[in-house]
C-alpha cells in the first residue's frame, strides 16, 4: 500500500513537471517571438507599418531663376502638369490607355505597359501642357490623376545655352551654370507626412504652412545677353560660310575677369535636349584643348621683353624662310631676311619666334607660360574645365623650345588663352575668370557677390605697353590681322593658324586647321578681350586672318557701339596701367579691400602669392614640398639637411638665379 502511494506521488510530481515544462516552453516561445518582433525586427516592421498606413510627400522648392548682367531672364521655372496612374484602381488598363492616348500623345500599348508595370503608382507622362478640357477628361478616368510640377524653361532657346546648361525631370542641374550652382538654385525641399486608409486614400496631412520649402536662389550672370547674341550671330555666319565643323567666341572684360559672352558651335536648345547629341551640350571654350599656333607668339615675346632677352629694335635673321634645327626644318609662310621683333609679330614669323625662344631658353619659357596660366585650370565657375597640356621643360626634346615658341606641341583652352591675353591688356595682371556676378534670395537681397580676383602679376606695365604697340601693328597695313581692324578704334591682336594633330596616328592631319584670332579693343584703353576660333574651315581660305579676324571685327564693332564706347574716345587718354597690385585691387574691386590671390589647383599653387620670376618662400616646407614647388617653378635647388626648411639663399622675393641653385637648409 505504501509503495502504491509512493508511485502515485512520483507520477503526480512528474505530471506537474511536464505541465510546468510545457508552460515554460510555451512562454519561452512567446517571449522569444516578442523579442524578435519588438527588438530584432523592430526597425523593419516599423518601416513596413509606416509604409502601409502613412504617406510621405516631398515638396521641392521652386528652382531659382537665372538672369544676365542686366537682369534679363535666361532660365525660369514654370508650373506644368504631370499625369500619374494608380493601377490598383484601374479596372481595365486597356480601356484607360485607349482614352489617355490622344490626350498624352502616346501610343495605347505604351500607356498600357506602364500601367501594368507597377501595382500602386506610376508616372504616365511628366511635365506636359494640358488644356482645361483635357484636364477635365483626365479627371473622369478612374485611377488617373494630375499634379503640378515645376519645369525649367529657357525663353531664349539656344542663346547662351552652352553656358546656362539644363536640368533633368527632377530639377537637378546637369550641365553648365545649372549644374555648377545646382545647390544654390535648387533650394531646400521639405517632407510632410499624412495618414491613409485601407484604400490608399489620404486622410490627414500636417500643417502645410509649416512645411513650405525654402525657395531656390536667383543667380545673376556676368554675361550680357546682347553681346552674347552678337557673338553667336557673327560666329555662326563665319562657320556656315567656311563650312567648318564648329567654332568658339569668347568676350571678357580684361580689367575684372568677367565673361561677357561665350559662344560655342555646335549648340543646342535646352528646352528640347533629346533632339541633340551630348557633344552639342558642352561649352567648348572650357572643355576643348587645342594647339594655339601663332597666337602663342605674343606670350613668348612678353617673356623675352620682360627678361630683356630682346628689345623692340633688335633684328633677327629669319633664314629666308627655311631654318634647320636638329632633324627638323621650320618654314615661314613667306621668305624673310632680317626682321625686327615687332615685324616678327606683324608677319607672324615662325623662324624669328623660334630663335627668340632659343635665346630665352626652355626653363624661362616654361616659367612664363605657367605664370600666364597655361597647363592648369583657370578656376572658372563652370563644370568640365580642361587643363590643356604643357609638359615640364625637363621632358622637352632638342626642338621643343622652338615648336612651343610658335604654338606647336602644347595645347590650351579658349578660357586660358583669353585670360592670358587680358593680362597684356590690363597691364600685366592675370585675373580669375568668372560667369556669376551675384546670388540673391527670393526677396532680392544679395547673398553673395563675386569680386574681381587677381591671381598674380605676370609682366610689368612697360612690357605690356610695348607688346601692345607691336600687336597694333598686326592689324595695320602689312600685318596678318588687317581684317580685324576697326574704322574708329585701334585693335591689338594676333592671328593663328594651327594644323590639327592626328591623335590616332600621330603627327598632323592633312588639310585640317584651327584658325584663330585673339585681340583687345580699344588698344590703348581696353574694354573687350576677344578670342575667336574656327574649327576646320573648308576650302582654300583657312588662315586665322581670313576666317577668324572678320568675326572679331564684327563682335568688337557692334559690342563697343552697344556699350557706348564712341569713336571720339580714340583721341582720349591712353589706358592708365596701374603701378602696383594694391592699386589694381582698389580700382577694380572697391568692395573687396585687399583681394588675396587664390590658388588654381595644385599645379599652380606655388605661383599665386608672389612674382613668378622671384624665389618663393620655402620656410617651414618639407623636403618633398620644396622639391615639388621647385619643379613646378623650374628652379634648381640644393638640399642641405632634413626636416623642415629654416633658411635659404637667395632670400624669398629675390630674382631666381640665372646660374646655380637656390640653397635651402633644413633642420
Amino acid at each position: 500500500m505504501r509503495k502504491k502511494k509512493a508511485d502515485t506521488g512520483r507520477y503526480l510530481k512528474f505530471r506537474i513537471y511536464v505541465v510546468l515544462g510545457f508552460f515554460f516552453i510555451f512562454f519561452a516561445a512567446i517571449f522569444g517571438r516578442a523579442f524578435q518582433l519588438q527588438v530584432v525586427d523592430a526597425g523593419r516592421l516599423k518601416h513596413l507599418a509606416q509604409k502601409q498606413h502613412r504617406k510621405t510627400i516631398n515638396i521641392q522648392s521652386k528652382r531659382g531663376d537665372i538672369y544676365d548682367r542686366n537682369l534679363k531672364e535666361l532660365a525660369v521655372s514654370i508650373e506644368v502638369d504631370s499625369v500619374f496612374a494608380q493601377p490598383g484602381k484601374i479596372d481595365s488598363p486597356r480601356a484607360a490607355a485607349k482614352a489617355l492616348s490622344p490626350i498624352l500623345a502616346m501610343g495605347p500599348s505604351e500607356i498600357e505597359k506602364k500601367i501594368k508595370s507597377q501595382p500602386n503608382f506610376v508616372w504616365l507622362k511628366r511635365q506636359v501642357d494640358l488644356k482645361d478640357e483635357e484636364r477635365k477628361r483626365l479627371s473622369e478616368i478612374e485611377g488617373v490623376g494630375v499634379v503640378k510640377e515645376a519645369r525649367r524653361f529657357y525663353p531664349n532657346r539656344q542663346l547662351a545655352s552652352n553656358i546656362i546648361g539644363f536640368t533633368g525631370l527632377d530639377s537637378n542641374g546637369l550641365e553648365g551654370v545649372e549644374r555648377y550652382y545646382d545647390a544654390t538654385l535648387k533650394g531646400a525641399s521639405r517632407k510632410f507626412v499624412g495618414d491613409k486608409d485601407a484604400m490608399g486614400r489620404l486622410l490627414l496631412f500636417e500643417d502645410l504652412e509649416k512645411t513650405v520649402p525654402v525657395q531656390g536662389m536667383e543667380v545673376e550672370l556676368t554675361i550680357d545677353k546682347t553681346i552674347q547674341y552678337i557673338a553667336e550671330k557673327a560666329l555662326k555666319k563665319a562657320v556656315d560660310e567656311a563650312g567648318a565643323k564648329g567654332g568658339t567666341a569668347l568676350v571678357m572684360d580684361p580689367l575684372t575677369g568677367e565673361m561677357l559672352a561665350m559662344a560655342s558651335l555646335p549648340t543646342f536648345d535646352p528646352n528640347d535636349i533629346k533632339g541633340f547629341e551630348p557633344r552639342h551640350w558642352k561649352n567648348r571654350n572650357i572643355t576643348d584643348a587645342f594647339e594655339p599656333g601663332s597666337t602663342f607668339k605674343l606670350f613668348l615675346i612678353s617673356a623675352a621683353l620682360e627678361e630683356n632677352i630682346v628689345k623692340p629694335r633688335d633684328s633677327i635673321y629669319c633664314e629666308n624662310g627655311s631654318y634647320r634645327v636638329a632633324d627638323r626644318v621650320f618654314h615661314d609662310h613667306e621668305k624673310h631676311g632680317w626682321l625686327t621683333v615687332p615685324q616678327i609679330i606683324k608677319v607672324s614669323s615662325n623662324i624669328g619666334s623660334a630663335k627668340i625662344g632659343e635665346r630665352l631658353g626652355k626653363v624661362q619659357l616654361y616659367r612664363y607660360l605657367k605664370a600666364f596660366g597655361f597647363g592648369g585650370k583657370t578656376g572658372i565657375d563652370l563644370p568640365g574645365e580642361a587643363t590643356g597640356n604643357l609638359r615640364h621643360h625637363s621632358t622637352w626634346s632638342g626642338v621643343t623650345v622652338d615648336t612651343v615658341s610658335f604654338g606647336q606641341g602644347v595645347s590650351v583652352t579658349g578660357i586660358q588663352l583669353v585670360s592670358a591675353l587680358s593680362t597684356i591688356a590690363n597691364g600685366g595682371f592675370l585675373m580669375k575668370p568668372h560667369v556669376v556676378r551675384s546670388v540673391k534670395d527670393s526677396s532680392g537681397a544679395v547673398v553673395s557677390e563675386t569680386n574681381p580676383v587677381i591671381m598674380r602679376k605676370v609682366i610689368s606695365e612697360d612690357t605690356a605697353r610695348r607688346l601692345t604697340d607691336m600687336l597694333v601693328g598686326v592689324t595695320e597695313d602689312g600685318g596678318t590681322g588687317t581684317n580685324a581692324a576697326l574704322d574708329d578704334f585701334e585693335v591689338a591682336g594676333k592671328t593663328g593658324t594651327a594644323q590639327k594633330p592626328d591623335l590616332k596616328n600621330g603627327g598632323y592631319m592633312k588639310g585640317a586647321y584651327l584658325a584663330s584670332f585673339v585681340g583687345f579693343a580699344p588698344a590703348r584703353a581696353p574694354r573687350l578681350s576677344i578670342l575667336v576660333t574656327i574649327d576646320e574651315p573648308r576650302g582654300e581660305i583657312y588662315y586665322g586672318g581670313q576666317v577668324a579676324a572678320p568675326v572679331f571685327k564684327e563682335i568688337a564693332e557692334q559690342s563697343l557701339s552697344y556699350m557706348g564706347v564712341f569713336p571720339e574716345n580714340r583721341k582720349g587718354p591712353a589706358v592708365q596701367f596701374v603701378k602696383a597690385e594694391k592699386a589694381v585691387q582698389k580700382e577694380i574691386a572697391e568692395h573687396s579691400a585687399g583681394v588675396e590671390s587664390e590658388p588654381v589647383g595644385t599645379e599652380t599653387e606655388a605661383l599665386t602669392s608672389e612674382s613668378p620670376m622671384s624665389v618663393p618662400d620655402f620656410s617651414g616646407m618639407t623636403v618633398r614640398t620644396v622639391l615639388k614647388t621647385a619643379r613646378d617653378r623650374a628652379i634648381e635647388v640644393e638640399i642641405n639637411g632634413s626636416g623642415r626648411a629654416y633658411a635659404q639663399r637667395p632670400a624669398p622675393g629675390q630674382s631666381i638665379p640665372s646660374k646655380g641653385p637656390v640653397a635651402v637648409s633644413f633642420q
